[in-house]
C-alpha cells in the first residue's frame, strides 16, 4: 500500500506570537539568571515585551 507524502501546515503570524509569549518570559528569566540582576527583575521584562505580544495579537492584528 503506497501512501502519498503530506505536508505539513506553514504556521501563520498567529503561531508565531504564541510561540514568542512564552520565549519572551523564557529569555528574561535565562538574561535575568545570567547577568547580576534579581531574577524576578528579568521575569518582569520579559512578562512585559509578553504582554506587548498579546496587545499586537489583540489589537494591531485581530483574529479573523
Amino acid at each position: 500500500m503506497t501512501e502519498t507524502p503530506t505536508s505539513a501546515p506553514t504556521p501563520s503570524f498567529y503561531d508565531g506570537l504564541l510561540a514568542a509569549m512564552p520565549a519572551s518570559l523564557a529569555g528574561g528569566a535565562a538574561v535575568g539568571w545570567a547577568l547580576a540582576m534579581p531574577l524576578a527583575v528579568g521575569v518582569g521584562i520579559g512578562s512585559l515585551l509578553a504582554a506587548v505580544f498579546v496587545a499586537v495579537s489583540l489589537f494591531v492584528v485581530p483574529p479573523q
